[in-house]
């Protein structure tokens, strides 16, 4: 985007949907005070508020952090000091934030030193002295940052609709029924169950006078006018309701308008007064702290608020250690007397301001509404001395234990609350792994390694001892011509690794960790040694066969595998035309000048090629008319979107016409079925492939040429 036209849509006051300013919170480090307060100016005429504080040191970066939510982090080289900018980005990410850092900058690093930036979550803005380039960086972050918590916040709505879902199809929890003109039409089974009625025809003929007390039905039937003229959405009552047996109990009725078989009814919910039903509801009667519905209800509100900003804290996930071989020494009673105690220490330990709860019978909870990891640590230090301490006694047998606490950041950032419970219970867990015996505390840390994939020396082992010991597999599957004048049968060749337990694996799982070019070469020797021997056999048999094979980028610099491969067809005295190197139009942009020359060697050789992935870039005219080749096979998008609507005939067309005129063989690739294959006919498409005419196979066993 052009600076002065991003600016000028920054500035734009004229909207006077703009009129209203934009707050932003930003931390400054490495800038000088003058240099920063230049930035807050500017970022005030483009009708931002910022909130900008300097940070010189990681203790007040890391209190900047507890304290409130941030917007973004600018980081400048202005000022030396002793807080890094690869420690700055440890702490957002240990404290599971999500708030983007932007270095700014007059000039680029070099290329590892901005590797390194990227990995650690800086991006780089080399912006200079422009205040107009500046600005545009920022306020694209800035937007990039509300994105992702406008997705988030639709993740919580999300939830919310899902938990409403299960709450109207878990007919064991709640009693729904529905009313048309008074009467009931349908019941869920919870509804029989509650009100003692049998199933279905008790339903004829009953209607809403027999279900609650003669004293509330004046209060039903107003509110259930209300609905129905429109004057409210929903209402509740409390009523008596009366069972089949004529006996009573108290609830609450929730009305909602519904429809029931094309027809506008009430849905009733009968929901039982807590003084009725069950005691324990939210309560683990053991311990005295919550069970695990009430700690999910709690949990649900304290990533709700949190993600309002401001309000972060802890969840602690607390696991007894050897319950299991406590619990066969002691039975229940040993069991339950160690989660009295538990509940009671938690109680002493623990201010009333936070939540704890008992979720599973060795399993404890702790939402800290503290954002302080210092204070999270050192009650997680006295919680685990507090256990290991117990003394009790059953008869002779003491029972004693220790603890593991997993913990687990609760943020803006924070994900759903079963995905948050199962990182501090991960945490928790990897205290008693690699002979560590728990009794200690870990924080939850997300998975930092890099997704630039570095050299596996163990990728490299098996590549080379599956050359060596034969555990490659070559797979087949043919294109079909869709006019008969071809005569010859073509298949495109598919590479599989094969595993110890015999499982195949493709070249994009195996080769992504790869850079040692040396066993590269020999993985593609391989290939070609192998199709030119099935090749040979091929027509020992009188088989006419042309196989496609598939070529990476990286072929494409090594000189010395083509005069190899010539010298293997003299000495097998096979046609070259039947073999077709398949090339990536990626490949060929990524590396113009070798991929050049390796096609001209081709033709040398009268080998054939390939492009493939045609049209998957902007510059697919510039390849296909820089170099000559003798197929193009289709992106796969395009057959894709022709499936789903969203690219029409004509507009395939335009892209087919330019080809055919050259006289090349047009190939269009996941062809799924005889539709597809009429209209990809008419548009002068002559081969196609897919699963739906064969998946790859170990044999060339397609009957092309069968009536």
């Amino acid at each position: 985007m052009n600076a002065d036209i991003a600016t000028s849509q920054l500035n734009n006051n004229n909207n006077p949907a703009c009129d209203q300013r934009k707050n932003i919170s930003i931390l400054f480090i490495g800038f000088m005070r003058e240099n920063a307060a230049t930035i807050q100016a500017s970022l005030q005429s483009i009708r931002m508020a910022p909130r900008c504080r300097l940070i010189t040191n990681e203790k007040e970066l890391t209190g900047s952090l507890s304290e409130r939510s941030w917007d973004l982090i600018l980081l400048s080289n202005h000022q030396l000091q002793e807080l890094s900018f690869s420690r700055s980005a440890e702490l957002v990410k240990n404290l599971d934030k999500d708030i983007p850092l932007l270095l700014l900058c007059n000039e680029l690093p070099d290329a590892e030193s901005h590797l390194a930036l990227l990995e650690q979550g800086i991006s780089i803005a080399c912006s200079g002295d422009n205040t107009k380039l500046t600005l545009t960086y920022i306020h694209q972050t800035y937007i990039a940052l509300q994105q992702r918590q406008s997705w988030r916040y639709c993740e919580s709505l999300l939830e919310k609709a899902e938990r409403r879902i299960q709450s109207l199809i878990d007919d064991s929890r709640t009693a729904i029924c529905f009313s048309i003109d008074n009467k009931l039409c349908y019941a869920n089974e919870r509804f029989f169950e509650q009100l003692g009625y049998g199933q279905l025809n008790d339903l004829t003929g009953l209607s809403l006078d027999k279900l609650v007390s003669p004293a509330d039905r004046d209060a039903l039937f107003n509110s259930i006018n209300s609905i129905l003229s429109g004057e409210a959405h929903t209402a509740s009552v409390s009523a008596q309701i009366l069972r089949a047996d004529s006996t009573r109990f108290n609830a609450t009725l929730s009305l909602h308008p519904a429809v029931y078989s094309e027809t506008d009814a009430i849905q009733i919910d009968i929901t039982q007064h807590l003084a009725d039903t069950e005691i324990f509801n939210e309560i683990d009667p053991i311990s005295g702290l919550l069970n695990q519905q009430g700690f999910a209800r709690q949990l649900e509100q304290k990533i709700t608020l949190a993600r309002k900003g401001g309000n972060d804290g802890f969840l602690f996930y607390i696991s007894l250690d050897g319950y299991q071989a406590l619990h066969q020494n002691t039975g229940q009673e040993g069991t339950d007397l160690l989660a009295g105690a538990i509940g009671k220490l938690l109680k002493r330990l623990v201010n009333e301001a936070h939540t704890l709860a008992r979720i599973d019978d060795n399993i404890y909870t702790l939402l800290l509404s503290d954002p302080h990891v210092e204070t999270a640590k050192a009650l997680a230090r006295e919680i685990c001395l507090g256990v290991s301490g117990l003394g009790l006694a059953l008869g002779e047998y003491q029972l004693q234990t220790s603890c593991s606490i997993g913990i687990s950041m609760i943020s803006e950032s924070s994900p759903r609350a079963t995905e948050l419970l199962s990182r501090a219970e991960t945490a928790a867990k990897s205290l008693t792994h690699s002979e560590r015996h728990g009794n200690g505390y870990s924080f939850f840390q997300l998975d930092q390694s890099t997704p630039v994939v570095a050299t596996d020396a163990k990728a490299v082992q098996r590549v080379v001892d599956a050359i060596t010991h034969n555990r490659f597999r070559l797979l087949f599957q043919p294109i079909v011509p869709l006019d008969s004048h071809i005569q010859v049968s073509n298949y495109e060749v598919l590479l599989r690794l094969i595993t110890e337990d015999d499982k195949e694996i493709s070249p994009n799982i195996f080769m992504s960790s790869i850079s040692d070019d040396n066993v590269l070469a020999r993985m593609d020797m391989w290939v070609l040694e192998e199709c030119v021997m099935l090749m040979r056999q091929s027509m020992d048999q009188g088989k006419r066969n042309r196989l496609f094979i598939n070529i990476t980028g990286r072929t494409l610099h090594n000189k010395s595998l083509l005069p190899w491969f010539a010298e293997q067809l003299r000495s097998m005295r096979l046609p070259a035309d039947h073999l077709v190197f398949e090339i990536s139009e990626v490949d060929a942009l990524a590396s113009p000048a070798h991929y050049k020359a390796f096609c001209k060697a081709l033709h040398k050789l009268h080998c054939k090629i390939c492009l493939k992935h045609y049209g998957s870039t902007s510059e697919s005219d510039y390849v296909f008319n820089d170099v000559p080749v003798d197929y193009i096979k289709l992106d796969g998008s395009y057959l894709k979107d022709l499936n789903c609507n969203t690219l029409s005939t004509k507009q395939l067309e335009r892209v087919i016409n330019p080809l055919k005129r050259k006289n090349i063989t047009l190939i269009a690739p996941m062809v799924e079925d005889t539709r597809q294959m009429s209209t990809l006919f008419r548009l002068g498409i002559e081969m196609v492939q897919g699963h739906y005419l064969q998946p790859p196979r170990h044999e060339m066993d397609y009957a092309f040429f069968e009536e």
